[in-house]
């Protein structure tokens, strides 16, 4: 089969999703041919060439802009078959001949290109990975997200070494598709993978696992292997505040290992809020989490979740404290995030009245909802507007600008805290990550 496979984003990296699929596809004989939203536009003879088409969809924005594109595919095309794969893949309808595969996709991919069809259950076997991603025919890593640090810039390579998780936070997609399990990729697909993108460039990696984590042996073999192939390489991984504190021995090796940054999903520092998530972890946890990161000369990026139905103003403004007294840079965008609640999402385990959901949005792939307090409502389309004006204000006016906003809301002097801009720290140049 002649496959058209199409990325439409992955937080700014070379696609790993499209290189995975495309690896599958080809070592069972189709023909495929890539392309990525992020950097290029489609063809007519994009169009034209396939007998079916797979977008993939790790992410929420991925959905959004795939969903586009599968339109303008069909209106040229209405016949061809189309493919949804990657986490997303099941939190849309869909008309006509479309199949999704979440989870484990790859060889249901195969299954779908030799004339499989339908929506099949979430696939979570843990042989499904069986060869390296295939980046061949994809834009070179100097066309992606690179890392800021120290006043330099270095190429940025990604890869997964696990998939899955073994929690289920509320908010987070991948429970809904792994239910608490988690995979871990072969070690040996990893190293080819790391490999292969140091020999096109990469001078840093990014682990994309949900949580680096959850497999620790796992993921310190991984590190410790790479860097006795590559000594120069560094490294950042999402990791929880609670495998921060239960893996606190491993830090400083990490450290020590070129572990530059790690992103944590601190959301709030409202405790009720977190228990509501199923989060994990408390705010002093986040408080200790800061210091056994920074202890072991890794740098912390914790990702929020500002805007929920049970924040309130205060909630805010301890954010911004929080973030002040720690000297946390923070990217402008992290400060006007609003709770996605996506289809089949475990938030709506929770009871109706205190969720406050309303009917689903098919344009914004979520159930709305509304604050408790309306201001809210209001002062986050206002931030919104602040960091859209990216092209107009500096990072350093963007965030007085939306802190600034958030104080005057709550009865606050406009300079009550001034956030770190994070000049000279470890950081992706792309600040988005849903």
């Amino acid at each position: 089969m002649k496959v058209l496979l199409i990325s439409s984003y992955e937080l700014g990296h070379q696609p790993f999703h499209a290189a995975s699929g495309a690896a599958a596809l080809r070592s069972a004989g189709h023909e495929v041919r890539v392309r990525d939203l992020a950097i290029d536009e489609l063809a007519m003879s994009d169009i034209e060439w396939p007998e079916g088409v797979a977008l993939a969809v790790p992410m929420h924005t991925a959905m959004k802009i795939a969903l586009e594109a599968a339109g303008q595919i069909t209106a040229r095309r209405p016949e061809i078959p189309l493919c949804f794969f990657g986490l997303y893949a099941h939190v849309a309808e869909f008309p006509g001949d479309v199949t999704t595969l979440s989870g484990e996709y790859e060889p249901d991919l195969v299954r779908w290109a030799h004339g499989g069809r339908g929506e099949r259950p979430f696939n979570v076997d843990r042989a499904a990975i069986t060869v390296a991603p295939d980046r061949s025919d994809l834009h070179g890593l100097e066309s992606y997200v690179g890392l800021e640090i120290a006043g330099t810039q270095r190429v940025v390579g990604s890869t997964a070494a696990s998939r899955g998780c073994r929690y289920l936070c509320r908010h987070c997609p991948v429970p809904v598709v792994y239910g608490g399990s988690f995979r871990v990729v072969d070690r040996r697909l990893v190293a080819e993978d790391i490999d292969a993108q140091v020999a096109r460039g990469a001078e840093h990696i990014s682990f994309s696992d949900p949580d680096f984590l959850n497999g620790p042996t796992h993921a310190l073999r991984i590190l410790e292997e790479t860097k006795e192939r590559h000594p120069t390489l560094t490294f950042d991984a999402t990791v929880k505040v609670e495998h921060i504190l239960a893996h606190k021995r491993l830090l400083p090796r990490m450290g020590e290992l070129g572990l530059v940054f790690v992103v944590s999903a601190f959301e709030t520092t409202n405790d009720e809020i977190l228990q509501r998530l199923d989060k994990g972890h408390t705010s002093a946890g986040m408080e200790e989490a800061v210091y056994l990161l920074r202890g072991s000369a890794i740098d912390v990026r914790p990702t929020w979740l500002p805007f929920t139905p049970w924040t309130t103003l205060e909630d805010l403004v301890d954010m911004l404290r929080f973030l002040e007294r720690h000297d946390i840079d923070i990217d402008p965008i992290q400060l006007t995030i609003r709770l996605l609640i996506p289809r089949g999402s475990l938030l709506l385990d929770l009871p109706a009245d205190d969720l406050r959901a309303g009917a689903f949005d098919p344009d914004s792939l979520s159930y709305r909802w509304t604050s408790a307090d309306p201001r809210l409502d209001g002062l986050q389309r206002q931030l919104t507007s602040i960091v859209d004006s990216m092209g107009h204000l500096s990072r350093r006016e963007m965030l007085d600008a939306a802190a600034g906003a958030i104080l005057r809301s709550a009865g606050f002097p406009e300079d009550d805290v001034r956030l770190a801009d994070g000049e000279g720290r470890p950081r992706l140049t792309e600040p988005w990550f849903c």
